[in-house]
């Protein structure tokens, strides 16, 4: 008798994890969701269309700087992972992919990348079972209109269809905190393709929260960002409607309380997924109709106190400039174009926004970042590089936006200048050795960066 060569069925592959896996994107997310399936065993492809990212992987290199000690690359190498650029038609003819492109671009939601991702799969489907997990940032209505328009079929009605919603979490800050460890919201379109689902996350997470669907999996991720982001907007609020206190230590204090968390006033929200949570969780409220995450969400009359927040935020970056502004005399130093510490993201960039606003009211503004070269530090921002260390003597200002781990000294290599420029602190990280030194300190959120405007004649 002849062997037969149909596939495993797409559950039991995926319980012995034989089944091959395909990743969209190889940004963090990606990559390390694709290596935590190659340390389970499933044999796994991602795509990317930046090729020297797919070079780098191939060679071993982590791609992502300042990630290289987070992503266990070197190991799922050695489980056969490998990367290839998005017409590998080995990898888009998969039975299983998880999707995790951006989903953003200079602060807006983009659909573009999704629907490119779906539209591929959708062209090498034989007509097999195929399960499609988005991990991707995902709005209501894109799960309504956008995704069964690029796959061509409605997720419903397809038996063979599994479409899933798996928002990703991961706080980049703490190591602790990742996929494995935190726990994952998983929703899927149909009842049937649940679990599926879990057979594959189970594999990588060690708590999976079922969903009722894929919509309440998929509004999982803004919601959670939305209630940060109002928080942090409402923290920057306090210290502008309070100029003559010590904000940061009366939001210490109200943090000694069991139930209210600590934060502290900043110079801007950054990152990928905070700021751009309520343009997705207003697309599709009111009943699956939304006005579309790139408009405005007080046309729809809906979630009006996520407007105001989204009203307000977005003049910050002027209003942080102007007090900068009150308190230099002579040029302004910033240290730190990457939104977290020690990383090369500059999507979301306070300190970016912060450079623009200042050069558009006349400053002069240098800015150093040790993952940017001094001409991608210009291209980006419009300022001047700033020379580490040597640059320091010479400003009257300098704003520590980001604390990488190259600035540890900075509190020594000021007090040994004879006249070191004001420091504005973003976060207040270097206020302990600072404060009370010859060096004029000023931790945002507090009086000193908070100068009174001089009344206009």
């Amino acid at each position: 008798m002849k062997p037969s060569t149909s596939p495993r069925p797409l559950p039991a592959a995926l319980q012995a994890r034989t089944e091959s896996v395909t990743v969209w994107g190889a940004g963090y997310i990606g990559l390390s969701a694709a290596c935590a399936l190659a340390g389970a065993g499933f044999p796994c492809t991602v795509l990317d269309t930046d090729e020297h990212r797919v070079r780098q992987i191939n060679a071993g290199v982590v791609p992502l700087p300042g990630f290289e000690d987070v992503i266990p690359l070197a190991a799922a190498r050695s489980g056969g992972l490998r990367a290839a650029s998005p017409d590998d038609t080995a990898a888009v003819a998969a039975r299983v992919h998880l999707v995790c492109v951006n989903t953003d671009r200079d602060g807006r939601p983009v659909t573009g990348p999704l629907t490119e991702v779906l539209t591929a799969i959708a062209g090498a489907r034989t007509g097999g079972e195929t399960l499609i997990a988005l991990e991707s940032t995902v709005s209501l209505r894109w799960l309504d209109e956008l995704v069964p328009a690029a796959l061509g079929a409605a997720p419903a009605s397809d038996p063979s269809l599994h479409l899933v919603a798996a928002p990703r979490r991961d706080w980049m800050l703490s190591p602790e905190m990742n996929l494995r460890t935190l726990p994952r919201v998983v929703g899927a379109a149909r009842p049937e393709s649940l679990p599926l689902a879990r057979e594959l996350y189970e594999a990588i997470s060690e708590v999976v929260h079922p969903a009722p669907d894929w919509r309440h999996a998929g509004l999982t991720k803004p919601v959670e960002n939305l209630y940060r982001y109002l928080d942090l907007v409402l923290t920057n609020q306090l210290a502008e409607a309070y100029p003559g206190l010590d904000v940061p230590e009366v939001l210490r204090l109200a943090g000694t309380k069991w139930n209210v968390p600590t934060f502290h006033p900043s110079i801007g929200i950054g990152g990928y997924c905070i700021p751009l949570s309520p343009r997705f969780a207003v697309d599709g409220a009111g009943g699956g109709t939304g006005t579309g995450p790139e408009e405005d969400p007080a046309e729809a009359g809906l979630l009006p106190l996520v407007a105001a927040a989204m009203a307000w935020d977005g003049d910050h970056p002027a209003r942080v400039a102007e007090s900068i502004l009150r308190i230099s005399d002579g040029p302004i130093g910033i240290l730190g174009l990457s939104y977290a510490p020690n990383a090369r993201i500059v999507e979301g960039s306070p300190a970016r926004r912060l450079a623009e606003h200042l050069l558009a009211r006349g400053g002069e503004v240098l800015l150093h970042d040790p993952y940017f070269t001094p001409e991608e530090i210009t291209a980006l921002t419009g300022a001047r590089p700033l020379n580490w260390p040597d640059d320091l003597g010479g400003l009257g200002t300098l704003v520590a936006a980001t604390p990488h781990d190259l600035y540890a000294d900075l509190p020594a290599r000021l007090a040994a200048l004879a006249d070191p420029p004001v420091v504005v602190d973003n976060l207040g990280g270097y206020g302990a050795t600072l404060r009370d030194t010859a060096v004029r300190y000023a931790e945002w959120g507090t009086p000193a960066a908070r100068p009174a405007a001089t009344p206009r004649p």
